[in-house]
């Protein structure tokens, strides 16, 4: 049964690792804080069962798995859906808007790098006729005017 046990945490670990590459900070250290203090409260209340070591391994899971979760949400809250820095300093101007209509690229891959890259158009009515007789489509035009906040 021990031994079920110790296999059973080590998958659970191991799959709680996985993707640690693209976690957040708060996530990382979420995942190491719960882990710890889960080992520690698991261990205590273990031992007091006569099962030290099944209790840490138990406990360290379930904190690190709770601290990987209140840390990613924490992420979450940090860093809502805005431009990263990277795509912010790469947005398109209307230049490149006319410059990728002229070269045939579809309206749809079109307005798909307008949200990538979270450009924002403030427009005016000499720029959406400059759009227009460059032969950029009313639906990325539309697009444009729609990313204004």
């Amino acid at each position: 049964m021990r031994s079920k046990i110790i296999v059973t945490v080590a998958v659970l670990a191991s799959f709680a690792l996985i993707g640690c590459e693209s976690m957040g900070s708060n996530t990382k250290k979420g995942i190491g804080i719960g882990g710890v203090l889960g080992a520690v409260a698991g261990g205590v209340v273990g031992h007091q069962t006569g099962h030290g070591v099944e209790g840490a391994l138990i406990g360290g899971a379930v904190g690190a798995g709770a601290g990987g979760l209140i840390g990613s949400g924490m992420d979450d809250q940090s860093n809502p859906e805005t431009p990263s820095t990277e795509s912010a300093s790469h947005q398109l101007t209307i230049l490149k808007v006319v410059d990728m209509s002229r070269e045939g690229t579809p309206d749809d891959v079109i307005i798909d790098q307008i949200q990538k890259t979270g450009s924002v158009f403030v427009m005016d009515e000499q720029t959406v006729q400059y759009l227009k007789d460059n032969k950029v489509s009313e639906k990325v035009i539309g697009y444009m005017l729609s990313t204004k906040r």
